[in-house]
């Protein structure tokens, strides 16, 4: 929605940089950062979107979700994940290094932060103490860092995640998946840090931040998953 008139009511994850869609971006890092399969999920005008998807990217699975949000879609596609997993949003552009910095923290139940932004109010806050997340909330006043919308879970804890998810879904239609970190945060005190600090990423969530990544991505094809 906060992006809609700047791309002509087009699928935000299939809106393009450099000639990509975003989806694009998202699969070539996660490849890039070790996984075996990539599963990617769709909502709104399924067929288009898979068809485009498939287009720049053979050989991934794309899955039709829920157009309630991600929580839903994730509980939409849960039959389809059967190993440890990283979860990724569509709409972040991640730097190269980035992917070789979470390969090396691909352990437990994570929720990965930065410590070297400034954060607005429509970004994901966080405090965490010793290595461990305490809140995650965007309404925090007091923080000391910034969820980067990275989520890793081995599959020692695909269990309890599932639990915390189901839990959050019956609560609400509006929840999204940083929820799911907090109640199990809350039930069980195994959510870890993990940290990409040290290169930058891009957000694309409103029309100042596209043509800031299609500025920054033209002019440094080569830090990024082009």
């Amino acid at each position: 929605m906060r992006l809609r008139e700047a791309v002509d009511n087009q699928i935000k994850s299939l809106v393009e940089i450099q000639g990509k869609p975003l989806t694009y971006y998202a699969i070539n890092f996660l490849r890039e950062a070790g996984a075996k399969e990539i599963i990617v999920l769709g909502a709104h005008d399924f067929e288009n979107f898979k068809q485009k998807v498939l287009s720049f990217n053979p050989g991934v699975k794309v899955v039709e979700g829920d157009k309630r949000g991600s929580l839903y879609s994730l509980l939409a596609a849960w039959e389809h994940i059967d190993d440890s997993f990283l979860l990724c949003n569509a709409d972040h552009i991640y730097r190269k290094p980035i992917a070789e910095k979470i390969k090396n923290q691909l352990e437990g139940l994570k929720a990965f932060c930065d410590f070297d932004r400034e954060l607005g109010d429509d970004d994901m806050k966080v405090i965490h103490e010793n290595g461990k997340l305490l809140k995650i909330s965007k309404k925090l006043e007091d923080f000391n860092a910034g969820y980067v919308g990275l989520t890793y879970c081995d599959i020692e804890h695909k269990d309890t995640y599932k639990a915390a998810m189901d839990k959050v879904a019956s609560e609400n239609n509006g929840l999204v998946v940083e929820d799911i970190l907090r109640r199990v945060m809350e039930e069980t005190g195994l959510v870890q840090i993990g940290d990409i600090s040290g290169h930058g990423w891009l957000e694309v969530d409103f029309p100042h931040e596209l043509e800031k990544a299609k500025k920054d991505i033209g002019e440094n094809p080569d830090k990024y998953f082009v």
